[in-house]
């Protein structure tokens, strides 16, 4: 067929058409075009210059830019080509290019579509590429080929489903497959996976023919010979039966003295005891069986009984005060700015009121320091009894707040502050910083991991494409750095 590196559009597996590498490139290309040439008669040139200039764009372009994503890199080529700045020509392109590219992008598909309906008949290299072709086949989604003995079907492993072959490969595969007739009122398989199964299955295990005569059974001597033949020995066994005769007669006049003696115990326990027995059982230095299971006495050990030491309660507010992180106290300062902005002062009480203790002192506390910071005197000892009078938060609590909130105020002035310095860049600079902005965000919240900040602030620099722009936002960071370490308490 004609050379398929210049299509414009494909058909996909669901029969839409979408652009090709080749097709993304030429929509860009015009797009740049249509924007010079609206940038330039935005400053009322005249339309003959325009076209004029317009014109060696589109030749430099040609000669220069082969892949989509190198248009970015001749910026300043393109201005000194238009006659103005980088910055202007960028910030035009910034705000114009996406509905510039839909446009072409649309008018491009629609003359591909005419020119695909209108064309003569295609001439094919290979009878192969014509019936693909022709057919039209397309592939279901989430299908793909699996072997089945000799079939090859199309399978979706998610839900099981089998897709069988169609036409003559499915005739030669139930040639294959075909099952000698048996008896009539067999069913024939109803598709070829079940014939591939029937024909596949283990053979019927045949049953033993049983008769009225029954067999003779092997006698247990001669199992037991077959069976252990290997261990069996020709030692001969001596049975006894009977107690076994000793030289020492007189332990059997203990056994029955033993006996005899069991008896007696046994019909004095049936016997009620009179008060004399309970009283000597009382008497100083004696004591009952009931009081001692062990034989400590008897070894001579007393025993002490140890008692686990009590563990001291856990404080949950300390727990938390370990845990409170920098997100959280932005999210928190945030919340409170939007009450402010918005002057809800009702709205700010009800939120106020669904807050933890802890939340609350971290709220109220902020705002002593944040006079503290404005040279007003805060007597923090007087504070801090006050406060955990009123509520189960240690004055040990409070001051370990005090300090956070002191700490994290370092990291949000640092990240105001590196606000104002990434706004002296460029507009081209600006909108990779937004987009970086959240990312940049997360990294500082790990203060004071400074190694963890410096990890992910390097995975950031190293997306960011251009040596000017990476040492714009290295030389920031390393300023921000910094000053949080030399202000941040530990």
């Amino acid at each position: 067929m004609a050379e398929t590196s210049k299509k414009v559009l494909e058909k996909k597996g669901q029969g839409e058409y979408e652009f090709t590498a080749y097709g993304e490139f030429l929509s860009y290309f015009h797009a740049h075009i249509d924007i010079f040439k609206r940038l330039l008669k935005a400053k009322k040139m005249d339309p003959t210059k325009v076209e004029e200039v317009a014109k060696q764009i589109k030749s430099y372009m040609t000669g220069n830019i082969k892949k989509t994503d190198q248009f970015f890199e001749h910026l300043p080529q393109f201005a000194t080509l238009l006659g103005v700045s980088k910055e202007e020509v960028s910030a035009y392109l910034n705000s114009n290019f996406i509905e510039v590219l839909n446009k072409v992008q649309e008018k491009l598909k629609t003359q591909e579509l005419e020119k695909m309906k209108n064309a003569p008949v295609p001439s094919f290299s290979s009878i192969a590429e014509e019936i693909v072709e022709g057919l039209h086949f397309t592939h279901p989604t989430d299908f793909v080929f699996a072997q089945k003995g000799i079939l090859m079907v199309l399978e979706n492993p998610l839900t099981g489903e089998i897709i069988e072959p169609q036409g003559l490969m499915a005739a030669s595969a139930k040639a294959a497959l075909s099952i000698p007739s048996g008896s009539e009122s067999e069913k024939e398989p109803v598709s070829l996976t079940e014939a591939l199964a029937v024909a596949n299955a283990p053979p019927t295990p045949i049953a033993k023919k049983q008769t009225l005569i029954p067999e003779k059974e092997k006698s247990i001597l001669q199992e037991i010979t077959e069976t252990f033949s290997d261990v069996l020995t020709g030692e001969r066994l001596e049975v006894k039966i009977g107690p076994e005769v000793t030289d020492t007669p007189h332990l059997e006049s203990n056994t029955n003295g033993n006996s005899a003696k069991t008896n007696e115990e046994y019909e004095i326990e049936d016997l009620e005891f009179d008060d004399s027995s309970d009283s000597q059982s009382d008497k100083p230095g004696e004591s009952s069986s009931e009081d001692h299971d062990d034989f400590s006495d008897d070894l001579g050990i007393e025993y002490e009984e140890e008692t686990a030491p009590t563990p001291p309660p856990v404080d949950l507010n300390m727990v938390r005060l370990g845990n409170y992180s920098v997100k959280e106290f932005m999210d928190l300062v945030q919340t409170i700015t939007t009450y402010q902005t918005k002057g809800d002062q009702v709205g700010y009480q009800n939120w106020l009121r669904t807050l933890s203790e802890f939340d609350k002192a971290v709220v109220s506390l902020r705002t002593q320091v944040l006079k503290e910071q404005k040279n007003e005197v805060v007597d923090w000892n007087t504070l801090f009894q006050m406060m955990s009078s009123k509520s189960e938060l240690k004055p040990e609590v409070l001051k370990g707040i005090v300090k956070k909130i002191k700490n994290f105020q370092i990291v949000k002035l640092t990240l105001d502050r590196m606000i104002q310095e990434f706004k002296k860049g460029s507009p081209e600079f600006m909108q990779i910083v937004k987009m970086a902005w959240p990312h940049i965000q997360k990294s500082f919240y790990e203060v004071p991991n400074y190694q963890q900040v410096q990890t992910l602030l390097r995975g950031i620099l190293s997306r960011v494409n251009g040596d000017l722009h990476k040492k714009e936002f290295s030389k920031i960071f390393t300023m921000a750095l910094n000053f949080i370490q030399s202000k941040y308490q530990v």
